[in-house]
């Protein structure tokens, strides 16, 4: 058969249902699962489509290669699903197994309950879709499939196809709307238990972009070509300028002469810091990444809630960071941060062994000659702008010694490289330093206020120690390129850096509607974040005070849950019941339930079938029915269309004891 011959008509609408819904239920795991359990899955649950009789059942002769087809392909799912992961726990493992293992069922299903157990199987299947993403099309995404397997469970019980497809779908929907106001009310008052809306564990082996705990040669310009999001920012009073806003992150201090690790030092308290000025208060709501870091506004008076100091200064949350996280701080854009002891100090000296022999020699030189600290820093920053030195994404590869082939040879680099190759000098001239690894800069949404730091602003810098100053920023790629502190990398590197499909990059029209676009997305999807997926035990309170509730406690809570659930419930059924058939219909109801009846043995009503068709072909099919099923239509017609009322306690009393079994007696 030729695939322009197939015909929708020709396949059950409960299993074409719940294949399509199925298969959409699965579509949000595509990216994140190998390719042979998306393959095999469709291959399965298109295998039962096609063996299949009009009615849903497996063809006679397709039956007994079925089931050795299901054994067989149970002992491959768990050897495949063994050998991709290693495991057959964890969240991607255990995720795998359910999509192959809900194709099996639909594999065999035979009753409408085996439909019904594959229906929810799928609708399953669509929650675990938001343990990997909650953005708003994921949901948007997720409600579309839910709409269609509930389609496809009134599908499971509508054997006779007298829906429509649109009816159907107008029921599903309508089902869906009813639900609403339940959904609404658990989201609102369930006691939130702490941690985020889906907080589950990842995998091991399952990686975050974003900063990292370590600086080597490309790892901050590959964030560059990045245009996720890092983290958003809600100042409590006007935005800072831009060249005042460095997030400090993982502070760097050893290097083997290619990479830059954080200290292994361990002390209990914090240095010493004097803040001066105004405080400046803001919210971070952070997106998940690879490291424990909390950026913050340097510098801030104290850590975030569940968070700690390091001896650096770093903030370090108590908690993997592998969910969005909010928090607020207060932060001193002036400030003097102590050092904390010799160790410290004689550590932000240390140089690699016969690394950097040229870079060693000019710092030495400097010390040599004299000069202070702080000219030491200027005469550093002065090679770098009155050199030919160059700011770019690309730099040529080094080929032994990256710091002294970045200073004397190519001399192009990017962030890092100007930052490591600055503290080796000053680490040569003996001035303690060393790197700090951030975001500098980010764009304002002028539609919702909020600051957008994204990871194309990851940056670094360096600190150095000095006597009258404590640990001094000092950004030698300002040097060089003062538009990355002042205008961000997209001053710094215009025809680098597009914020904007290339099309729209050469029209002014095009370019602002695509950021008007952008913003207003991105608006919507912060609301989103802020309101849904951050709705924590703290902002419940807030909204239950707005409710007048904010004194009760878990158990109050649950009480008026039940109170209000109860009552939309009995809103909901006296509405069903007032829309329930009249009198009138109850013949048809009655028939109803005597097809719903022999659906259950394998027997459903065709949709063009009248009661004596349907009779006869029972009939022909189970000898055994055929005297009580062909006085249970001739009661129905009587009643229903001969208007014989009397005849509807006769019809009620046969059927009552028609209780027919799946094989004869």
């Amino acid at each position: 058969m030729r695939l322009s011959e197939i015909s929708l008509a020709r396949f059950s609408p409960a299993l074409l249902w719940l294949y399509a819904g199925n298969v959409l239920a699965v579509g949000t795991h595509i990216p994140r699962i190998p390719v042979w359990i998306s393959l095999l899955f469709l291959l399965i649950c298109s295998a039962r489509l096609f063996y299949s009789n009009p009615d849903g059942q497996l063809r006679q002769h397709s039956a007994p290669l079925m089931k050795l087809l299901a054994v067989t392909l149970a002992a491959v799912i768990l050897a495949g699903v063994w050998l991709s992961y290693g495991t057959l726990m964890g969240r991607e493992a255990g995720i795998s197994l359910l999509i192959l293992l809900t194709g099996m069922k639909f594999l065999e299903m035979k009753t409408p309950r085996d439909y019904h157990i594959a229906g929810f199987l799928g609708l399953f299947l669509i929650l675990t879709g938001f343990l990997y993403s909650q953005t708003i099309p994921v949901a948007v995404y997720m409600l579309l499939s839910v709409g269609v397997l509930v389609s496809a469970l009134i599908a499971c019980n509508d054997p006779g196809r007298g829906l429509a497809t649109v009816a159907r779908l107008r029921l599903a929907g309508m089902l869906l709307a009813q639900a609403l106001p339940l959904v609404v009310l658990i989201f609102l008052l369930f006691p939130r238990i702490p941690g985020p809306l889906w907080g589950m564990p990842r995998d091991a082996n399952s990686g975050l972009s974003g900063l990292g705990e370590e600086m080597s040669p490309g790892a901050i310009t590959r964030l560059i070509e990045s245009d996720d999001i890092a983290f958003r920012v809600k100042f409590e009073g006007g935005t800072p300028r831009k060249s005042a806003l460095y997030w400090r992150g993982p502070v760097l201090w050893t290097t083997d002469g290619v990479t830059w690790v954080r200290s292994r030092l361990r002390r209990a308290a914090p240095p010493r810091v004097t803040l001066d000025g105004p405080g400046i208060a803001y919210t971070i709501t952070q997106e998940p990444g690879p490291s424990s870091a909390l950026f913050a506004l340097e510098l801030p008076e104290a850590p975030a809630e569940r968070a700690f100091f390091t001896h650096d200064y770093q903030i370090r949350s108590q908690q993997p960071l592998d969910q969005r996280k909010q928090y607020s701080l207060i932060s001193h854009t002036r400030y003097r941060l102590e050092s904390g002891a010799e160790e410290e100090l004689g550590l932000a000296l240390q140089l690699p062994y016969d690394y950097h022999p040229r870079a060693v020699a000019l710092g030495r030189s400097w010390r040599e000659a004299g000069l202070p600290p702080r000219e030491i820093v200027r005469s550093a920053m002065r090679q770098f702008n009155e050199e030919p030195f160059y700011y770019t994404l690309a730099p040529p590869a080094a080929r032994s010694d990256l710091v002294d082939e970045f200073l004397f040879e190519t001399r192009q680099g990017f962030c890092e490289h100007y930052a490591a190759a600055f503290v080796v000098l000053m680490r040569a001239a003996g001035i303690p330093a060393r790197v700090v690894t951030g975001y500098q800069g980010g764009t304002l949404n002028p539609l919702d206020g909020y600051l957008v730091v994204r990871q194309r602003d990851a940056h670094a810098w360096a600190e150095v120690w000095l006597e009258e100053g404590g640990w001094t920023r000092v950004d030698p790629t300002s040097a060089v390129s003062p538009a990355r502190v002042n205008e961000g990398i997209e001053g710094a590197l215009p025809d680098s850096i597009l914020d904007m499909p290339a099309g729209f990059a050469g029209s002014g029209f095009l370019g602002d509607v695509w950021r008007r676009l952008r913003n207003t997305f991105e608006a919507i999807d912060n609301r989103w974040n802020q309101w849904v997926l951050s709705y924590d035990r703290n902002r419940q309170a807030r909204v239950l005070r707005g409710l007048g509730l904010g004194t009760l406690e878990w158990e109050g809570l649950l009480l008026t849950l039940g109170v209000l659930t109860g009552l939309i419930l009995t809103i909901l059924g006296i509405l069903m019941f007032r829309a329930r058939p009249r009198q009138g219909d109850r013949a048809r109801l009655l028939y109803d339930r005597f097809c719903r009846r022999l659906e259950r043995i394998g027997i459903p009503r065709r949709s063009h079938e009248g009661p004596d068709d349907f009779a006869r072909r029972v009939g022909t099919l189970r000898r055994d029915l055929a005297r009580p099923i062909e006085e249970i239509t001739k009661l129905y017609i009587e009643t229903r269309y001969a208007g014989r009322q009397e005849r509807l306690v006769d019809l009620e009393n046969i059927l009552r004891g028609f209780r027919p079994r799946k094989t004869a007696a």
